[in-house]
């Protein structure tokens, strides 16, 4: 009984802990390495967190990105994840991550499903979720990089 007790428990603080984060939710405190190997967090300082998922999305990021540099994206407070989790490994090491290399700002990788699990997503959109103090105030699903440019506070 007592065995049965303790099973429940954490697979409830397991389902608990993988729901996604919401309005009125602190941000994860989240570190994951960049697409140089380089260890990046999630803080409290952090003001936008642009989230993909997918392929598309993440072309939608690239394209509303164009332009920024790690100081400008720092500057406005934004930070850049990419989950990585579906994409098989070989494409990942040979295709994707030479490609990501070659960006002039950090993106935060998650390689397993488990540590992005927390990032509400809807399919084919990037989620952008705003923070103010380390408390989330909104969240958004952008499906054009023109109006995530805009969110972001970045000029057309």
């Amino acid at each position: 009984m007592k065995t049965a007790v303790l099973v429940s428990l954490l697979l409830c603080c397991g389902l608990l802990a993988a729901a996604p984060l919401q309005v009125g939710s602190p941000l994860p405190a989240l570190t994951l390495k960049d697409q140089h190997d380089a260890p990046q967090a999630i803080t409290a300082d952090t003001r936008y967190l642009i989230f993909v998922a997918e392929r598309a999305p993440a072309a939608l990021a690239e394209t509303a990105l164009e332009g920024q540099t790690t100081a400008t994206l720092a500057s406005a407070q934004v930070r850049y994840v990419a989950d990585l989790s579906a994409m098989p490994g070989i494409i990942t090491t040979v295709i994707a991550l030479p490609k990501m290399r070659k960006r002039p700002y950090p993106m935060l990788l998650g390689h397993s499903a488990a540590e992005t699990a927390m990032l509400p997503r809807e399919p084919a959109k990037v989620t952008l979720i705003q923070a103010q103090g380390g408390i989330i105030t909104t969240v958004r699903f952008i499906t054009d990089a023109v109006t995530l440019r805009a969110a972001l506070g970045f000029t057309p």
